[in-house]
């Protein structure tokens, strides 16, 4: 199951404390940068939980 992104907590790329460390760990490139914002692209997400255990705002979850 792909995660989701709570928006108001991630505080986009810009505003990371971990400055996209969601996106330099996932090593399936399912995480990206696009015009400052983090985007997940579900169908390569490989549920390895990396991106939730690792954000600094933790902003990434499972989806319900």
């Amino acid at each position: 199951m792909p995660v989701e992104i709570d928006m108001e907590k991630c505080g986009q790329i810009k505003d990371c404390p971990g400055e996209g460390l969601c996106i330099k760990i996932c090593e399936q490139g399912a995480l990206i940068e696009e015009d400052g914002k983090l985007v997940i692209i579900p169908e390569k997400c490989d549920d390895c939980d990396l991106c939730i255990q690792n954000c600094p705002n933790q902003a990434i979850s499972k989806k319900s």
